[in-house]
């Protein structure tokens, strides 16, 4: 099945995906932020812990179906008597559920600018290798 992928997640974010079967996970590298922007509560991801450019055929990782998303802007201000400095930033925040284990059969989109789209396998316990 054709998944958006969500790369470079940290371990112990897997872990605990893992164990506690859901996770709200605020996202705010850009590629998995716009990554993001394409989906909609209910479908599923396949989230996994290599970078964009070291996923290859047989990269495992997690497929998770979103609960619920929204986008939010961090706003940090800064001043003092000389300068007055004001930044936002964009992030999203997604409450994950673990659907099972996923292991990529072929790379399927890696244009930039573009979500990552990856066909990927459910692995079950029989077919594990």
């Amino acid at each position: 099945m054709i998944y958006i992928a969500l790369t470079g997640l940290a371990r112990h974010v897997m872990k605990e995906l893992t164990v506690a079967k859901i996770r709200t996970v605020e996202i705010r590298s850009p590629n998995n932020f716009y990554a993001l922007l394409g989906v909609s509560p209910g479908e599923r991801i396949f989230l996994t812990e290599s970078s964009a450019p070291d996923i290859v055929p047989g990269t495992g990782g997690l497929i998770a179906g979103i609960r619920t998303l929204q986008t939010i802007t961090h706003r940090t201000v800064q001043s003092s008597e000389d300068y007055y400095e004001e930044r936002e930033a964009q992030a999203a925040r997604a409450q994950l559920q673990l659907v099972a284990v996923g292991r990529v059969r072929k790379i399927t989109n890696f244009e930039p600018g573009t979500p990552l789209l990856l066909d990927v396998d459910e692995v079950r316990y029989c077919d594990a290798r």
